[in-house]
């Protein structure tokens, strides 16, 4: 084992644990940033025990380079077996993954969102069946999982209580956000190329039944994160999406039927306005889960001052008028407050605490994850936040913005 301090968490040295991966990032001329608006979004990671051998296993995905699965032979020592498994997806930009037990058999599979660049073999989503002998079988156009979308995330659950598990599949749009900012009416308008959509476990396949259930699949989603969990405790799993830029974000009450009810304006009163991640716990232990959505306002004043854009109020305006409703850009943290007991309103609603919280502001902010670091019965959390370079600096902004400093 290597050396434990006094620190919460140790960290394990790649020469110990044998993971060496590594997501190298490499820019040219033609494909960078500014030509791929998600060239520094990240990549995913999964934990499962796959081989059911009662260790949890690590898959990295890669963007630039090929994913690797680990497996765990104890003691905090892994061993890649990426060529062994055939779940490496060499040459195209991965950028999410989930472990789920898809058909049922008691084994995890592997599901691989792709993104990047449009076209080119194997750049649809891929789904690995485990054969349950340490190989994986790729089966995402058998099942009906072969998106080609800019594919962030998916999440599995069982949202109609048959037993098995279905899929939401959160994509970011492939348009130019410029081009509809506040624009009204874009919500209800599906995005050819992509859109988020909830698949239907039918058994041997999925089907999506994103119309019929009420999800939308607009052009304007700029889906960064996905959470699940009962928000108002009737027993069937409901869902929050985050959506960067000036599309908000998605509350989706399910109906008992095999549909959702979209209602995040009739529960929470403000929102982030670049919302990136989400996860949903109970934080204060009374059986209701908490939203916690991340965004992009650092703490520092020269920070905020230098790298932070806020609207001004004209603009605020029309986004209210324009049904983009009332946006902020920092950190928040619904505080479920269960039904309201002066109401026959069956409704839960929802208070923003996150300046109260102390957590409103973690500069530029991706994942959140809500979980008990410290074993005390009380859920901490987690941001994974920072960026290579900061593209929003106010200075570097006004200068490419003049036609005559761009050559």
């Amino acid at each position: 084992m290597p050396p434990v301090g006094d620190a919460l968490f140790t960290a394990i040295p790649a020469a110990y644990s044998h993971i060496q991966f590594v997501n190298q990032l490499t820019q040219t001329e033609d494909f960078n940033t500014y030509t791929y608006r998600n060239f520094y979004n990240g990549a995913g990671v999964g934990l499962g025990d796959l081989n059911n051998d009662g260790l949890t296993d690590i898959y990295f995905c890669g963007n630039q380079v090929e994913n690797k699965l680990y497996l765990n032979r104890g003691n905090f020592q892994f061993e890649d077996v990426t060529e062994k498994a055939g779940v490496g997806c060499p040459g195209v930009w991965s950028t999410g993954v989930s472990f789920a037990d898809v058909n049922g058999d008691g084994w995890l599979d592997i599901y691989v969102t792709k993104s990047g660049p449009p076209g080119g073999e194997r750049r649809h989503n891929e789904l690995f069946i485990n054969q349950k002998d340490g190989t994986f079988k790729e089966q995402a156009k058998a099942w009906g999982l072969a998106e080609e979308g800019l594919s962030v995330h998916a999440a599995f659950f069982d949202y109609d209580r048959d037993g098995d598990l279905d899929m939401y599949l959160l994509n970011n749009s492939m348009r130019s956000v410029g081009g509809y900012d506040l624009r009204p009416g874009q919500r209800e308008i599906p995005d050819p190329a992509g859109g988020n959509k909830l698949f239907r476990n039918d058994g041997d396949h999925f089907t999506d039944v994103s119309a019929a259930a009420g999800i939308y699949t607009s052009h304007i989603g700029f889906g960064l994160g996905v959470t699940i969990g009962d928000v108002n405790r009737d027993g069937w799993l409901d869902m929050y999406v985050s959506n960067d830029f000036f599309e908000r974000d998605y509350l989706y009450l399910n109906n008992q039927d095999g549909t959702f009810t979209e209602c995040l304006e009739g529960h929470l009163r403000e929102i982030s306005m670049g919302s990136m991640g989400a996860d949903m716990a109970d934080l204060n232990n009374d059986g209701l889960p908490e939203i916690f959505v991340t965004d992009m306002l650092p703490r520092d004043n020269r920070r905020q001052k230098t790298k932070t854009v806020f609207e001004n109020w004209d603009k605020y305006q029309l986004s209210l008028q324009n049904g983009y409703y009332r946006q902020f850009t920092r950190n928040v943290l619904q505080f479920n407050r269960g039904k309201n007991p002066h109401s026959d309103d069956p409704a839960v609603f929802f208070s923003e605490v996150g300046r109260l919280a102390d957590v409103y502001a973690t500069d530029w902010s991706w994942g959140a994850l809500i979980f008990d670091m410290d074993n005390d019965a009380r859920k901490d959390i987690f941001v994974a936040n920072g960026i290579f370079k900061d593209l929003t600096d106010q200075d570097y902004i006004q200068f490419y913005s003049d036609p005559n400093n761009v050559r």
